[in-house]
């Protein structure tokens, strides 16, 4: 047995937490959720999802954005992330190309097609990099850009690699979904 949803956002948090108090970056791989959870710490969300400290550290006389396990741009915001076929390719030991090594769908082959075309061009690769073709919970979350789910955990778990992340306990905010034209699959 694999960590529950609940289990998951608490490791994301005690990531958090640890980020806070050590003299490096952490970096997640295959879980792009901690990018919504430090983006959300930093703006004040605590753990528990109410209102805290804002995120915000002061020093020098000179108000700046808390670093949170990785860099920061100018107003702390939690740079884009790269997941699996959207700014990352993967080629394994025959050559084949995949979205990741963790999404090891066959897309092409290193030794008959041209890399960077299948990277730009393949079918798999356009949706994976297009937010709005996910489906589920991750379809309608304002997050889905920052984040966007584990496309491999949906893909291993559900046979759909656009489909909704398992292993993600946060519900997308009614106002948003709301603004979006109601849209409550």
């Amino acid at each position: 047995d694999g960590v529950s949803a609940g289990e998951y956002e608490e490791i994301l948090n005690d990531l958090v937490d640890l980020s806070r108090s050590v003299p490096y970056g952490i970096k997640t791989t295959e879980a792009p959720q901690y990018r919504r959870v430090v983006l959300e710490r930093g703006r004040g969300i605590r753990r528990d999802g109410r209102a805290a400290d804002g995120g915000w550290e002061t020093g020098d006389g000179a108000e700046q954005p808390r670093q949170v396990g990785f860099q920061t741009d100018a107003i702390g915001r939690a740079p884009k992330g790269v997941n699996d076929g959207n700014g990352f390719v993967f080629v394994d030991h025959l050559g084949n190309i995949a979205p990741s090594g963790f999404l090891p769908i066959k897309a092409g082959n290193v030794r008959t097609d041209d890399l960077v075309e299948v990277y730009r061009q393949h079918p798999i690769f356009r949706e994976l990099r297009d937010a709005e073709r996910l489906r589920g919970k991750c379809g309608r979350c304002e997050y889905r850009t920052l984040c966007g789910g584990s496309r491999a955990r949906a893909y291993a778990m559900t046979g759909d690699y656009l489909g909704e992340e398992p292993c993600c306990v946060y519900e997308p905010n009614v106002e948003f979904r709301i603004r979006q034209g109601g849209k409550f699959e």
